[in-house]
């Protein structure tokens, strides 16, 4: 903008003195014409009648107009090359053109008083466009570039918290694996049978360790994700697959698993690995916080014209109004939970948090400690072809 500026006013005042000078060199020729020496008391007449002519012999004045710069002193002839130049007189700024011609000096002068003003008035115009221009612009770009710097400055804080949480979380199972080791190392002499529940829980610590690293991977996985694989299938083959996974374990686990089905098109279109990945993360913490004799259960159902509600409900534990703001925190686990023998990370609501958005859906949750819990789940149906 400043250069800009300065660039305007720079052409500005070079043209205006060039236009002045060559005024003054066509007032030159226009006077020379009329110039006959041996007549010098004929009146010359002039193009501009702002200007002021002084013709010299020596340093003589032969001619020169009336003007009100000079009512008692006239210049002197200074008899210097032709040209332009730039003169001052009582306090006047001119614009002046000599020229030598036979034995006379003429001198053309013009009084460029309300140039320069313009000009000043100019510079402070500018001056005051630019300060308006700036000030706003330097908030304006204060304001960008820190929207631009916040995703960056998010990021990295989230790294930090996430490296900060997942040390905290690694560090419990190995700190108990490594003193049951020692513990070991110290009895040299027992047996297998005798600290066989050392070895169990160093063994569950383990597992939960390899699990939780899993996790994480995951986790750095869905983040760098961007790009999602559409494709059309039948809602029922991934209840399916559901339901032959875990069964069973309701079975071994006494417990009731459910699903059912209550749309009027079979088909959905979105990514299906990402959308079984989703469930299982929400059927799994179903499973893990729900008693014998309780009762998981997935349903769909159509959601206005565009999408689908699923929604995994489950007669467990339950969670607290206090916590539920948290739960999609990672590594967040209530502390009623903490107290308890249930084995988790905090890490699996973390992830289906960041699929959910992968695939443009939202999750709600609404619960009563002690009464259980349900999941609601909302996605696009996506585009169906017409032949399905």
């Amino acid at each position: 903008m400043i250069g800009m500026s300065i660039f305007i006013y720079t052409y500005y005042k070079s043209n205006t003195y060039k236009t002045v000078d060559r005024s003054l060199l066509d007032e030159y020729h226009f006077i020379s014409n009329q110039f006959d020496g041996d007549s010098i008391l004929d009146k010359i007449i002039l193009q501009d009648p702002k200007d002021i002519v002084y013709i010299y012999k020596g340093n003589t004045v032969k001619y020169y107009t009336q003007n009100r710069y000079f009512s008692d002193k006239y210049p002197t002839n200074g008899k210097i090359e032709n040209g332009f130049y730039w003169e001052k007189f009582n306090g006047y700024n001119f614009r002046t053109i000599y020229f030598s011609e036979n034995e006379y000096d003429f001198r053309i002068m013009r009084n460029i008083d309300s140039e320069k003003e313009g000009l000043s008035h100019m510079v402070a115009l500018l001056i005051m466009t630019d300060m308006l221009a700036i000030i706003p612009g330097f908030f304006i770009s204060k304001f960008l570039s820190n929207k631009a710097l916040k995703p960056i400055e998010n990021s990295w804080n989230n790294q930090v918290k996430f490296v900060q949480d997942a040390s905290h979380e690694l560090r419990t199972p190995v700190s108990i694996i490594q003193s049951k080791l020692e513990y070991l190392l110290k009895s040299p002499s027992s047996t297998i049978e005798s600290e066989a529940e050392t070895v169990a829980v160093a063994m569950r610590e383990a597992r939960q360790l390899k699990k939780m690293i899993s996790e994480l991977l995951s986790l750095t996985k869905e983040e760098s994700i961007v790009k999602i694989n559409k494709e059309q299938f039948e809602i029922e083959s991934v209840f399916k697959e559901l339901s032959e996974s875990y069964t069973e374990i309701a079975e071994y686990q006494n417990k009731v698993f459910s699903y059912s089905i209550n749309t009027k098109s079979r088909y959905i279109s979105t990514d299906r690995n990402k959308l079984i990945q989703l469930l299982r993360i929400f059927v799994d913490n179903a499973f893990k916080y729900t008693n014998e004799g309780d009762s998981i259960d997935v349903s769909i159902y159509d959601r206005g014209r565009d999408k689908v509600q699923i929604v995994i409900s489950d007669t467990g534990i339950g969670i607290s109004e206090k916590d539920q703001k948290h739960i999609f925190e990672r590594f967040f686990r209530s502390d009623s939970v903490r107290a308890t023998d249930i084995e988790g990370s905090g890490i699996g609501l973390s992830i289906s948090q960041i699929i959910i958005k992968t695939i443009g859906g939202n999750i709600k949750v609404k619960s009563k400690l002690g009464e259980g819990t349900r999941f609601f789940i909302e996605i696009p149906k996506g585009k169906i072809a017409k032949k399905l």
